[in-house]
């Protein structure tokens, strides 16, 4: 509590100050920003593994890859964020000799979750895509569910044994988490350029294209089968608003990943420069900002679902209401509601 109070008092002096706004602004993101992140995605984390695991979305490939994005969503904002905003936001230190293991399973954290997260929304937007081809054989690789399980474990066990080595090198230094040995500190940067920075990037615009040209074969394969049948099944609509959803997330991933890419390769320039106060406060405003926005990505999904998806929004409604169904006539609401 104390510590809460001597930040609280750092602030009001810092606003009480000559250019104190600037002084205050990087608190104020983390607090706001960085706690509202926090909350949606907890929230999101619930709402997506209950309509996840339920019948409807059960027996689908790319729910498989999204559970999976959830559960990695869910490890990223509270062992990532939740630390950053504990420590920049509310000022009690994270990082101590005696829970050194923190600064080991955050370092470790934040490369494997995001990756791992960004993964398997790659892996469920490519099914999509492959489920919209001409090509059979292009088709028939859409909606396994074994296939989908094995590339789960796959994904975690090789993101494992490519990041896991960070567990056992970063240490505290100095009552900070650094690497024991410099040379990693400096090859760290361009391995986070390449692989959280510019990777995501160049994979999002390119599912974004693919996802765009996909949805316009949804859209003319619907017309085709309502022009015949009549009406869509409530399968085919689902899949046809979980494309939709996936490429805006892919739109929330490009503002997410693009302004921190920008700003790490402006720090990394800009890094011997000559600056002054004003202008150093203000780097400080935009790193702060770009960096808890990144999360922007991870805290999304469910939100997004429930705005673009009606199927999704049924699909929550039906659990709730399934609650208050005796358990003789549960078997018929749900048959009733799938047809």
């Amino acid at each position: 509590m104390l510590i809460l109070q001597n930040n609280s008092t750092t602030i009001l002096r810092a606003s009480s100050s000559t250019g104190g706004i600037l002084t205050v602004m990087p608190y104020l993101i983390n607090i706001w920003i960085g706690t509202f992140l926090v909350i949606m995605r907890n929230i999101g984390c619930i709402g997506n593994i209950i309509v996840f695991q339920s019948s409807t979305f059960r027996k689908q490939a790319y729910t498989v890859y999204l559970f999976a994005e959830t559960i990695s969503d869910c490890f990223v904002i509270n062992l990532v964020l939740l630390t950053r905003v504990i420590e920049k936001a509310y000022g009690i230190p994270v990082y101590t000799t005696r829970y050194e293991y923190i600064c080991k399973i955050r370092q470790m954290s934040s490369y494997y979750f995001v990756l791992t997260s960004f993964t398997f929304f790659t892996l469920a937007t490519l099914d999509r895509i492959l489920s919209t081809q001409r090509s059979n054989w292009l088709r028939k690789w859409s909606n396994r569910v074994s296939l989908a399980y094995k590339m789960v474990f796959a994904c975690v066990v090789i993101w494992l044994l490519l990041i896991g080595h960070r567990f056992f090198i970063y240490t505290l230094v100095n009552g900070k988490c650094n690497p024991q040995f410099v040379i990693y500190d400096e090859i760290d940067h361009y391995i986070e350029a390449i692989i959280m920075e510019f990777g995501p990037l160049l994979i999002v615009f390119t599912l974004t294209y693919l996802l765009r040209k996909s949805l316009r074969k949804v859209i003319q394969r619907q017309a085709s089968i309502a022009a015949i049948v009549g009406k869509q099944s409530r399968i085919q609509q689902i899949d046809s608003q979980i494309t939709l959803m996936l490429m805006l997330q892919s739109i929330v991933a490009i503002i997410s990943f693009l302004p921190y890419g920008i700003e790490i390769i402006y720090d990394h320039v800009t890094e011997t420069y000559d600056k002054s106060s004003f202008h150093l406060a203000i780097d400080k405003i935009i790193g702060q900002l770009t960096h808890t926005l990144l999360y922007a990505f991870f805290a999304s999904s469910f939100h997004i679902s429930i705005i673009s998806s009606s199927g999704f929004r049924r699909e929550i409604k039906r659990i709730l209401q399934r609650k208050k169904v005796y358990p003789g006539q549960t078997d018929i609401a749900i048959t009733a509601t799938l047809k």
